[in-house]
């Protein structure tokens, strides 16, 4: 069974660049059409529904991205966190 981190840790070993077989032919339209191509490339051995699973991922994760970029934040925006050391007494 795969996990979430060990795909992140395959993922990681993608080339930057991409091999030359890859760039023959018209660039990918998008940011996850691109990564998909990355993904069939190099995961030869998933299945169309592995692919298909992968490829709704990737898509709901630029959606999301695309959303966050249009949330604005001012710059005294920040994350709420509080530090209180646990102290032996």
């Amino acid at each position: 069974m795969s996990t979430r981190r060990r795909f992140l840790k395959a993922a990681a070993a993608l080339p930057l660049v991409a091999a030359p077989e890859a760039l023959a032919g018209d660039p990918p339209a998008s940011a996850d059409a691109a990564m998909s191509a990355l993904i069939r490339q190099r995961f030869k051995f998933l299945s169309d529904a592995q692919l298909k699973a992968v490829q709704t991922g990737l898509q709901r994760n630029v959606a999301v991205g695309e959303i966050l970029k249009r949330f604005r934040l001012d710059p005294v925006d920040e994350p709420a966190t509080i530090f209180v050391a646990d102290l032996a007494e």
